[in-house]
């Protein structure tokens, strides 16, 4: 297993454990100004999303350009950036997203938040072990130049990163429109 996968697996571990104390304690408060919350929030969404959809970009584009070692390359590199942008920017997201949350009353107050929540924990749990496990069985192939399973991993890994893609996306929508996509919830009766 690299260093890359260690440091994702223990990131989305920190990741669960923020989500779940969010959602089973009082809120986190807001530890610097809402604008600061914001900014920290909106650079680590910047640097794991952008990572996201750049990455498998490049390495298409090293895919098609039939060169196997530079292919290796960019594999090998696509990995090591999960510990520098993804794995802080996923860090970053959470931890100044639960903050903000506390503005709304907390994660459980308002069907958005919720979703999110849910979404998120999917997401940590589906790309820490389907994609990564893809992820890793590519870099390992394209590295020994083995190109029929690297080929194989690449397919797989694409396919799992895109669904891994999908709710993140939903998620900014979230953000964004503070709007639920399918929950509604009723206050409690007084």
């Amino acid at each position: 297993m690299t260093t890359s996968a260690k440091v994702s697996i223990v990131s989305n571990v920190i990741a669960l454990g923020a989500l779940a104390m969010a959602w089973f304690t009082a809120p986190l408060p807001l530890y610097f100004s809402y604008p600061v919350h914001k900014l920290l929030h909106l650079v680590g969404v910047m640097m794991f999303f952008g990572n996201l959809v750049a990455g498998p970009v490049w390495l298409a584009v090293a895919l098609f350009e039939k060169d196997r070692p530079h292919f290796a390359f960019a594999a090998k590199t696509l990995a090591d950036l999960d510990m520098y942008l993804t794995t802080p920017g996923v860090q970053l997201a959470v931890w100044n997203g639960l903050c903000l949350a506390s503005v709304f009353g907390g994660v459980r107050a308002q069907p958005w938040l919720v979703e999110a929540v849910a979404m998120m924990v999917f997401t940590s749990l589906f790309s820490v072990t389907v994609v990564l496990h893809w992820q890793e069985k590519l870099v390992a192939a394209a590295l020994e130049n083995d190109w029929p399973k690297t080929k194989r991993a690449m397919t797989w890994w694409s396919v799992f990163g895109t669904l891994v893609g999908v709710p993140l996306a939903l998620v900014m929508y979230l953000m964004v429109s503070k709007q639920a996509l399918w929950l509604t919830l009723t206050p409690p009766p007084p």
